[in-house]
């Protein structure tokens, strides 16, 4: 009955123009929502979570603390978008439980360590987390994409006209007249990534013949994204294990639309220009598109000298601060070759002249972006960790000759303290690599390059040697063997550890006594998360 009951929804929601217009009007259905009456939300506790998820086929959980600020901005989005499935008979249970009361246990077990934790589960099993935006919007835009079908069947042109126009996101069309490799491969990653992106299938051969495509896939542009400048749609005929790199990088259009999610995506193609202004294709469309055309004519003027992008307002805050605001409300901030981020001055105004010579200064070097704050380097490294700051980052952690393990940490959080004795074994079981840097940097004290960030800390990247502009995040256990076998598995050399210098030596008993430590600290306010202990910060 669920699965009828969300392809009934989704027929609705999804078979006109544009599918946020029919989130709005899902959301309008609850007009008369009042924060804290009739609430839909469910909450659960230590006592009751286990027996009663196994009752709900999917649901929603957010892991709270009634003291973090950014759980109380939550609280009655997610209440409201509890309204709006109920209301409108979405088969999704919205369950909240409160992590530093009755439902500690619980936060615990599912690994809830920062507030707020959101994570999608089905009939009790914690399937994945989500790390989208928060608003009502965006959280019922996920349940959607997580219901139903994780491919859809197309059988008509008529169906394949309005799934092409549906979404605010790269929409995807598996084209397969048989079973192969790469459909077995699209079906997985549609699977896997159906959170953010819509995903179908065609197998009907005359669709096939219309299409002109066969065993390929299909990317098609959202449509209030097409413009004359480019095509709307990207065809991808590789192997099935480049397929992953397509689908994660289609939205690099002429000028994509960069969100919290997408950026190191972005950041990769550097030098790129970011322009950030209140975005909206609906309200005011006029205003939108006049910025975009514009940026649109000057990507393809300066295709393959420096990328550009559009970004939300939330983007302005991420990128400058909030006195950088020129009197157009239109932002330029500059992501330089080495990392580094550069804001154009608040009073050149935004236009396609100015944008221009900002775009001259980049190719010509005359903007050259430094961090905003840097210790001074060590004169000596008189440790096996390398002492990392940001005017040395580039020479040290991006050396194109070298592997690096890099450390974001705070000298303020104690995850950071106990990892402290680990790091310091594994430089030294490292000591007799010459090819691969074990480094660390405060970065409390130092600016951090793009395209890495420490929103929590510790944050540790692995630099495979030769792709300095595509770090590796580490977020497994942080143990010195699931260090050693993340930075093996990527990389095609065989790294040489050795057994630790004697300092490093621990008894047997020793050992034991180690507590395991997995937390992270929270990083600045605008993280959006708080961390699970209230007195490390």
């Amino acid at each position: 009955m669920g699965r009828i009951a969300v392809l009934v929804v989704l027929s609705v929601v999804l078979s006109v123009a544009k599918c946020k217009d029919e989130i709005d009007k899902l959301l309008d259905t609850v007009d008369d929502f009042i924060y804290g009456i009739d609430s839909k939300v469910v909450e659960l506790d230590d006592d009751t979570f286990k027996k009663e998820m196994k009752n709900y086929e999917t649901a929603f959980v957010e892991f709270v603390a009634p003291w973090c600020p950014h759980c109380k901005r939550l609280t009655p989005d997610f209440e409201r978008a509890a309204k709006v499935a109920q209301k409108n008979d979405i088969p999704i249970t919205f369950v909240k439980v409160n992590c530093d009361g009755p439902g500690y246990h619980t936060c615990h077990d599912a690994k809830a360590d920062i507030y707020p934790t959101l994570k999608l589960f089905r009939s009790g099993v914690d399937e994945r987390r989500y790390y989208g935006e928060r608003t009502p919007k965006d959280l019922l835009r996920y349940v959607l994409n997580m219901l139903g079908d994780h491919a859809t069947k197309i059988e008509t042109q008529e169906e394949l006209d309005k799934f092409t126009v549906a979404d605010a996101e790269y929409m995807f069309v598996g084209a397969f007249e048989a079973d192969s490799p790469l459909k077995e491969e699209f079906l997985k990653i549609a699977e896997a990534h159906r959170e953010f992106n819509r995903f179908a299938v065609v197998t009907n051969p005359k669709l096939l013949e219309k299409l002109k495509e066969t065993n390929a896939i299909l990317a098609y542009q959202p449509e209030f994204l097409r413009s004359k400048w480019e095509p709307n749609f990207k065809v991808f005929k590789g192997e099935p294990f480049d397929l992953f790199n397509f689908v994660k990088l289609a939205k690099i259009d002429l000028v994509g639309i960069i969100n919290k999610q997408s950026v190191p995506d972005f950041e990769v193609a550097r030098p790129l220009l970011i322009t950030t202004f209140d975005i909206d294709f609906e309200v005011n469309r006029k205003h939108t598109n006049y910025v975009r055309n514009r940026l649109l004519k000057l990507a393809s003027e300066y295709k393959g000298k420096v990328s550009l992008c559009m970004g939300n307002i939330n983007m302005t805050h991420w990128y400058a601060p909030d006195d950088r605001y020129n009197d157009t409300g239109i932002v330029m901030t500059v992501i330089t070759e080495q990392g580094w981020e550069y804001t154009v001055p608040k009073d050149v105004k935004f236009s396609y002249d100015n944008a221009k010579q900002v775009l001259e200064d980049i190719v010509s070097g005359k903007i050259e972006a430094k961090p905003f704050m840097s210790e001074d380097p060590p004169e000596v490294q008189k440790k096996r960790v390398q002492k990392v700051v940001a005017k040395t980052f580039h020479d040290i952690v991006l050396d194109e000759n070298k592997h690096t393990l890099m450390e974001f940490y705070s000298p303020y959080c104690g995850h950071c303290k106990a990892l402290i004795p680990i790091y310091n074994e594994l430089a030294s079981r490292a000591r007799k690599e010459p090819n691969l840097v074990i480094a660390k940097m405060d970065a409390t004290a130092n600016s951090i390059p793009r395209p890495f960030e420490s929103r929590g800390f510790p944050t540790i990247y692995f630099v495979p040697k030769g792709k300095s502009t595509r770090p590796i995040k580490y977020e497994g256990p942080r143990t010195i063997e699931d260090f050693i076998k993340f930075m093996q598995d990527n990389t095609k050399e065989e790294l040489v550890f050795v057994e630790p210098e004697e300092k490093y030596l621990k008894k047997k008993d020793e050992k034991e006594e180690v507590k395991k430590d997995e937390g992270t600290c929270s990083g600045d306010s605008s993280s959006g998360q708080c961390s699970a202990s209230k007195t490390e910060l």
